[in-house]
C-alpha cells in the first residue's frame, strides 16, 4: 500500500455537496470521517458544504455518505 503525498498546490478537484441528495443528517457520517474538518454545517437541518480552504482532497467523505450527496466537483 502507497501513501500519497498530496499537498494543498496538487489538489485540482474538491469534493462538494449536492443539496437535493444531502438529508442534513443530525449526525453527519461524512464529517465524522473528514479529518481536515472540511464539512461545515452553518445552520442544523441545512445541508453542509465543503470549505475548499480546508480540504486537502483524500476523499474519505464521498463513501461515507449513505445518500451520495458528496461528488466529485463536476461530477
Amino acid at each position: 500500500m502507497s501513501v500519497m503525498n498530496t499537498t494543498k498546490a496538487q489538489v485540482n478537484s474538491i469534493p462538494i455537496v449536492v443539496d437535493e441528495l444531502c438529508q442534513a443528517c443530525q449526525k453527519c457520517v461524512a464529517r465524522e470521517v473528514c479529518r481536515s474538518k472540511a464539512i461545515l454545517q452553518i445552520d442544523r437541518g441545512e445541508p453542509p458544504f465543503i470549505d475548499p480552504n480546508r480540504c486537502y482532497g483524500c476523499r474519505a467523505c464521498i463513501p461515507a455518505c449513505p445518500f451520495g450527496a458528496i461528488v466529485l466537483n463536476g461530477s
